[in-house]
């Protein structure tokens, strides 16, 4: 890092060859999640290069480097925690479900072919068209005028579903 801050340019591949896979291994740990651990060690090494001419010598550079990887597992945090981005837990993408969540959807479901009884035929038909995997089952219809009909089939669903359940 010494040899960086000095402007030697040949220092860059063994600076990166050895700070890497520590980086790397830090934000994993510090982020719970490969993807996201790969993409703050990244930007925390994209920042470590363009910062080099900046670091004191007098200090240690492995310290500095995770210093700058902490801040940007911090700033990762962050933005998805503005975002609102929830990681999906394992057992939501087995399908695993206990019984309590088991009855939970059956009552979902069971509310929702009950107000989808309660809406306009055609609004019905046209939620069921959106989710069917079938693209038959969709009307002969210019996609955004489908787009427009499911809007307005969907609104009065959940005007349907709040009369019944409060907040939805």
């Amino acid at each position: 890092m010494a040899r960086l801050a000095d402007g030697d340019r040949a220092a860059i591949t063994p600076a990166f060859e050895l700070l890497w896979p520590i980086v790397s291994r830090f934000c994993r740990r510090a982020l719970g999640s490969d993807a996201d651990g790969e993409d703050a060690a990244q930007e925390a090494m994209v920042k470590v290069f363009a910062r080099a001419a900046a670091f004191d010598p007098a200090r240690d550079g492995l310290a500095w480097a995770l210093a700058i990887a902490a801040w940007e597992c911090r700033t990762l945090r962050r933005r998805a925690g503005r975002r609102r981005e929830a990681a999906l837990d394992e057992s939501a993408l087995v399908g695993e479900a206990d019984g309590e969540s088991a009855a939970a959807t059956r009552e979902l479901v069971a509310a929702a072919r009950d107000a989808l009884a309660e809406i306009d035929p055609r609004d019905a038909a046209t939620v069921l068209a959106a989710l069917s995997d079938d693209p038959a089952a969709r009307p002969a219809v210019p996609p955004a005028t489908f787009r427009k009909r499911l809007e307005r089939a969907l609104g009065r669903l959940r005007g349907v579903m709040r009369s019944r359940h409060g907040a939805f």
